[in-house]
């Protein structure tokens, strides 16, 4: 059974364009739906620090009511290594470089095999270098890059995260956002981008599911 139209909608956000400046998404209203997952897809240079916040109201024409969330995710790898120096796990948020200089922020270590996002996106890492962790652990990597598809949580502060200074800025960005974490008489939502400077092309969609009534086509998200 195809999910679209059944399970889930896509809802466009903000379409494929060049963005250079401050830019705020289409809002859209959950009046219909519990759950929305809010996804930024970015591409080509960042020259500063753009900060991402969401917003609330109760009408798809304003949404000026910050709204808070704590979890976020984002494009992230697994890495592979043998040779380590300890048993001992390393801890969520050391890095480990390797000697080339790639550089992979760990969000998990499994024993074998780290999972995390890239601190540096422009160097691979090399199959057999030496694996440097922040916390004193040293291992070798075992082949270079798995899974760069796969999706890392990650912690926002005080309701933002930041889309990084980096020098290639192909990655997924994902925001959950549940009915539940509206205030009351909210029901719409816009999501907030700071100045990106100059970027090749942003776009952003929801995909939005656990629909309050049954039907197909399922209820439509850009009219409250």
């Amino acid at each position: 059974m195809i999910g679209l139209n059944n399970k889930y909608a896509v809802v466009p956000l903000t379409f494929p364009v060049d963005q250079t400046a401050a830019w705020a998404s289409n809002i859209i209203s959950l009046k219909n739906y519990h759950q929305a997952e809010v996804y930024i897809m970015t591409g080509g240079t960042f020259v500063l620090t753009a900060a991402v916040t969401m917003q609330q109201g109760n009408a798809v024409d304003s949404a000026a009511t910050a709204l808070g969330f704590t979890l976020y995710y984002e494009t992230g790898m697994k890495l592979k290594y043998d040779g380590a120096s300890t048993t001992t796990a390393a801890a969520a948020g050391e890095t480990a470089t390797g000697a080339a200089g790639g550089i992979c922020v760990v969000t998990e270590d499994l024993g074998n095999s780290i999972m995390g996002y890239k601190g540096d996106d422009i160097t691979a890492f090399v199959d057999n270098e030496v694996l440097t962790f922040s916390g004193g652990k040293t291992a070798v990597v075992n082949g270079v890059l798995y899974d760069e598809d796969i999706m890392v949580p990650r912690t926002a502060a005080l309701n933002t995260f930041n889309i990084t200074q980096v020098l290639d800025v192909n990655k997924t960005y994902m925001i959950p956002i549940n009915s539940s974490m509206l205030a009351d008489g909210m029901d719409c939502i816009e999501l907030n981008v700071a100045d990106c400077d100059t970027v090749t092309v942003v776009a952003a969609f929801a995909i939005l599911s656990q629909t309050r009534y049954a039907g197909t086509p399922m209820p439509t998200a850009i009219y409250n």
